[in-house]
């Protein structure tokens, strides 16, 4: 038998091959993350230097723009405290499904024969062991609780920072990221992980938390020029 040449095969470029190793495309992936961030970033940015313009074009016809303190509060910051306060509450109601759920899984697992019942689902386990699907449903409920705990101090502290010189745009976005942390959540609590961005709404607990980064660091930066 006569031999035959190989087909000839285009030449991989470099980009191609390198984005095949695993370490590789999770720089890819990195690197688009980033991006996005930059974009959320620079949009809240040009929002912030929106809310200082209108404030000092309409803060003497809007009182609750105007400083009425020594320490230069705007009575609007009072939306802010509100706000703080409401999503407290809201963490709260989200730790007590969890707590309530417990008991509901202990029976399911109990009908399902799972000796281990009782020392699965109860305090002080945070998550359930093993691979059962009620144990899945369980680890979702409660990660919808504890990945919003993860995130709240940092996103509460720049919100009362940010709203010093915001307010506006502080408490609108403790306001999005309340609606966006129980839609989150509600998603998570069905059993499947992926359904945790099934709302439109969902995804804005990432936009909503660098919102309140950008306007700390806006306040910090007018508190430095101001001095």
């Amino acid at each position: 038998s006569q031999l035959r040449p190989a087909p000839l095969r285009p030449p991989r470029s470099p980009h191609s091959q390198l984005l095949t190793h695993p370490r590789d495309r999770a720089k890819a992936a990195m690197s688009d993350i980033l991006v996005k961030i930059g974009g959320i970033c620079g949009a809240c940015g040009a929002l912030a230097a929106a809310e200082v313009a209108l404030t000092k074009k309409y803060s003497s016809q809007l009182p609750l723009l105007q400083s009425t303190t020594s320490i230069a509060l705007p009575k609007a910051y009072g939306f802010v405290v509100l706000n703080a306060v409401g999503s407290a509450f809201m963490l709260f109601v989200l730790g007590m499904k969890v707590g309530m759920s417990r008991s509901k899984f202990i029976e399911r697992a109990k009908q399902e024969g799972d000796a281990d019942a009782e020392a699965r689902y109860s305090y002080p386990k945070i998550y359930a062991e093993g691979f059962s699907q009620t144990a899945t449903d369980f680890n979702c409920v409660q990660r919808g609780h504890q990945q919003a705990m993860e995130t709240y101090p940092q996103i509460l502290a720049c919100a009362l920072i940010g709203g010093l010189h915001h307010p506006i745009l502080a408490s609108l976005g403790q306001t999005v990221w309340m609606i966006a942390r129980w839609k989150w959540a509600d998603g998570y609590a069905s059993g499947d992980a992926k359904k945790r961005y099934s709302s439109k709404w969902s995804f804005h607990i990432w936009t909503s938390m660098f919102l309140q980064f950008v306007l700390a660091a806006s306040t910090g930066v007018r508190l430095i020029l101001d001095a």
